[in-house]
C-alpha cells in the first residue's frame, strides 16, 4: 500500500519494483494489495498493477492476495451478486497479470451484503479454479 499512498511520500514505480522483487529474494513468497489501495493519490488498481508488473517473473513462486469491497447498489434486480463480484475480479486480475488468486479478500464486510451470499460466490470461484480462498476483513 506504502508504494500508492499511506506512508509518506510515495517512490517512483521503477523503486516500488524494485523493492517488491528484492522482498522476493530475501525470502518474502506472501504479497498482499487491494483494489483500493492508491485510489486516494493515483486511481483504484494503482498498487496491484504494481504488484502485478514486480512479481510477474516469480508469479507461480509466491501466494498472491488483494481485497475488493462490494456496495448494495453494485447488483440486485438486474445484475447478480455473483456478476458484480466477478467483475471486480476480472479487473485485478488483469491489474494483477495473473489467471488466479491464492487469496481473495472481502475488504470491510458491508452489513447490507450478506456474508452468506458472499460465500456462495466464492465457493462458486474457487469450484471455477479462478480463487484457492477467500476471506473477509471487518
Amino acid at each position: 500500500m506504502g508504494f500508492s499512498h499511506g506512508y509518506g511520500e510515495v517512490p517512483d514505480e521503477a523503486y516500488a519494483i524494485e523493492a517488491i522483487r528484492k522482498a522476493y529474494e530475501y525470502g518474502c513468497r506472501f504479497f498482499d494489495t487491494a483494489e483500493s489501495y492508491g485510489m486516494q493519490m493515483f486511481y483504484p488498481g494503482h498498487n496491484e498493477q504494481l504488484v502485478g508488473k514486480a512479481i510477474e517473473p516469480f508469479r507461480e513462486e509466491v501466494v498472491l492476495a488483494t481485497k475488493f469491497h462490494i456496495r448494495p447498489n453494485e447488483f440486485g434486480k438486474h445484475r447478480s451478486l455473483y456478476d458484480a463480484i466477478r467483475e471486480h475480479l476480472k479487473a485485478s486480475l488483469e491489474n494483477l497479470r495473473t489467471d488466479y488468486l491464492d487469496l481473495y479478500y472481502l475488504h470491510r464486510v458491508n452489513e447490507d451484503v450478506p456474508v452468506e451470499e458472499v460465500a456462495k460466490v466464492m465457493g462458486q470461484l474457487i469450484e471455477e479454479g479462478i480463487i484457492r480462498g477467500w476471506d473477509y476483513l471487518r
